[in-house]
């Protein structure tokens, strides 16, 4: 009896040991798979920094002098606008030579003389040899053996006459084409002294001035384009396993009149940094920002609403 008893005093602590680990095995899998309870609220990141996510440093690509500047600092451009040009007197005399050459090359491509010349000749010289062959075979003798030779020998020369016209012919529409690209090269660098913007925005900055002396590669302009704007923001560790690509965030911004509600400023998070603090676990965020109406400007700190749940809708293929 003692021993039977032992033996359930046994089992009954197995079983409370097995009642424990299978209680602390059913709260692991309940934590989860309901996850932490952040996922139904709002990411409030303060001193959030704001940065020009579109800009170009425009250079010359071409040496001479500045000759124009169309734009001033602060004036909104489009893309492909003027903004400079360098001075363009002799690009604009070899366009023109070279557009001369390509117009006298194509006239001699045209021209067909020669071929037709060299096709009357071939049938002059056929007619005369077979004049020569049909009176020796009426008459035999009538015609030298050396007369036909030579009749001959003109009628197949005749026919390599009409051949090296064909041929000039084709060169001379090869060095149209030729020309056609010289042209085009000419063109090129014509449009080269020519600088354009290559996004809309605005001119930040001009740094040379009309009349300085540029080399290919020279900054002469900065432009920006504020109307999408780069947000950085760091987020506590605890926020690092969260799925926030393509979430939705919102910046307020404060008009100055009491009465006025806040406007906002919306955008999504698109770039989240592969690698953690070291020390807190900490990561960074990047959003991008519709700032069309120019409410916020490059280098500021904001406060930044990530709001969980809620996707930026994925792009129709």
């Amino acid at each position: 009896m003692k021993q039977t008893g032992n033996l359930l005093k046994g089992l009954s602590g197995q079983w409370r040991v097995a009642s424990g680990q299978m209680g602390m095995v059913c709260f692991f899998f309940l934590m989860i798979a309901t996850g932490p309870s952040i996922e139904a609220e709002e990411i409030v990141a303060e001193s959030t920094f704001l940065s020009v996510l579109h800009s170009a440093e425009i250079p010359a690509r071409d040496l001479g002098i500045l000759e124009k500047l169309e734009v001033k600092e602060g004036e909104k451009v489009k893309a492909g606008a003027k903004l400079a040009s360098l001075n363009q007197t002799e690009a604009q005399l070899e366009l023109k030579l070279a557009t001369g050459q390509l117009n006298v090359a194509r006239e001699e491509a045209e021209n067909e003389i020669s071929q037709s010349l060299a096709r009357k000749t071939i049938e002059v010289a056929q007619a005369e040899l077979k004049r020569a062959q049909e009176a020796n075979l009426k008459y035999p003798e009538t015609v030298s053996l050396t007369e036909v030779d030579r009749l001959r020998l003109i009628s197949e020369k005749a026919v390599l006459d009409y051949d090296q016209a064909v041929h000039e012919q084709r060169m001379r529409k090869l060095t149209a084409d030729l020309k056609e690209i010289e042209q085009e090269i000419a063109q090129a660098n014509l449009e080269r002294r020519t600088i354009k913007s290559p996004l809309d925005g605005s001119i930040e900055k001009i740094y040379v001035r009309p009349g300085e002396w540029v080399q290919p590669g020279t900054t002469l302009l900065r432009v920006v384009d504020v109307s999408t704007l780069r947000a950085e923001a760091i987020l506590p560790a605890e926020y690092r396993y969260l799925d926030l690509l393509q979430t939705k965030v919102s910046v307020e911004v404060k008009t100055g009149k009491a009465q006025e509600k806040p406007s906002i400023v919306e955008g999504d998070i698109t770039f989240i940094h592969p690698q953690f603090d070291p020390i807190d676990g900490s990561f960074r965020i990047w959003a991008e920002l519709d700032n069309k109406e120019e409410l916020l400007s490059p280098g500021e700190s904001v406060t930044m609403t990530i709001h969980l749940g809620e996707k930026k809708p994925a792009a129709q293929p």
